[in-house]
């Protein structure tokens, strides 16, 4: 019953979203909604697998770390903590009336309302399994720590591959110039 609540509230978040920073970049109005159309619908697919990703992967640490609650609870906690990001739209929209002095202040207020929701994820995750704040924090932390060090070493193998093929190329251009 509830996860048709917290599916409409991750869409409102990312609608608001999107109107919000649409409202604040200057672009021309035919590239905009041309843009707008695909920058909503990766944001919504972005928006529930990073929600399906990160509740798997709580619901993982808090059970190994003792706790006792469900994911499908977890999913529903992590969805409606996106509720601050629906003050986005009517935050541009005021700021969008102060000129060009509003807009310095919107990239501030953004992660201001991501800070937030960060928050009530904390807090969530630690109403969910009914955990101290030192083994909430643990849970939240060191999960999304290992993320960013996965996607850092990636990033490296990444760029180190691309440069080891680039090597790989050059090396016969002089051949191929020959040729030609």
């Amino acid at each position: 019953r509830k996860l048709p609540l917290a599916c409409s509230v991750v869409i409102l978040a990312v609608l608001s979203n999107q109107i919000g920073w649409l409202l604040m970049m200057p672009a021309n109005p035919y590239r905009a909604k041309i843009f707008f159309g695909i920058y909503l619908f990766t944001d919504l697919i972005l928006a529930f697998g990073s929600l399906f990703l990160l509740t798997s992967i709580f619901h993982l640490v808090a059970e190994t770390s003792g706790g006792r609650g469900k994911g499908s609870s977890l999913y529903t906690v992590l969805s409606l903590a996106l509720i601050p990001f629906w003050m986005i739209t009517p935050s541009a929209l005021i700021l969008k009336s102060l000129g060009k002095g509003g807009f310095p202040l919107f990239p501030a207020l953004w992660l201001i309302t991501l800070g937030w929701t960060v928050a009530l994820f904390v807090i969530g995750i630690r109403e969910v399994y009914h955990l101290s704040w030192g083994k909430t924090a643990a849970i939240f932390i060191l999960p999304l720590t290992g993320i960013i060090l996965a996607l850092f070493i990636l990033f490296w193998l990444l760029l180190i591959s691309l440069f080891l093929s680039a090597i790989y190329i050059f090396k016969f251009f002089p051949l191929a110039m020959d040729y030609m």
